[in-house]
């Protein structure tokens, strides 16, 4: 089955990723401008930045992945992220069993003021 790319000359592929990171207007807006799926236009986007040296759309805008890279750094975000999961579970369960007793101990007050 032949891509979406197969429909457009390289020529038009270029421009249209050139237009893009030039103009300032967004891929997917272009791609609703011009009628082209807006997952082809990022695509040739990507590709016309990568082989022109330019930096991603995500690091031009600053934005960070919020995974790491490294495997082993993704594997103690995790770790951690666990730990932080059971430290918060048990809070609440703590809190919970105070909230148990102060209720029971309001019920005998009350009992005791009738």
């Amino acid at each position: 089955m032949p891509s979406n790319n197969a429909k457009y000359t390289p020529e038009f592929r270029e421009e249209t990723a050139q237009y893009v990171v030039e103009s300032g207007k967004s891929a997917t807006s272009v791609a609703e401008e011009i009628g082209i799926d807006k997952g082809t236009v990022c695509t040739w986007v990507r590709a016309y930045r990568k082989k022109n040296g330019l930096p991603s759309y995500a690091e031009e805008k600053g934005i960070h992945d919020l995974w790491p890279k490294d495997p082993s750094e993704e594997s103690q975000r995790i770790r951690d992220l666990e730990r932080e999961n059971r430290r918060l579970r048990k809070e609440l369960l703590n809190e919970q069993e105070k909230v148990e007793i102060l209720k029971k101990n309001l019920h005998i007050f009350m009992q005791a003021q009738e």
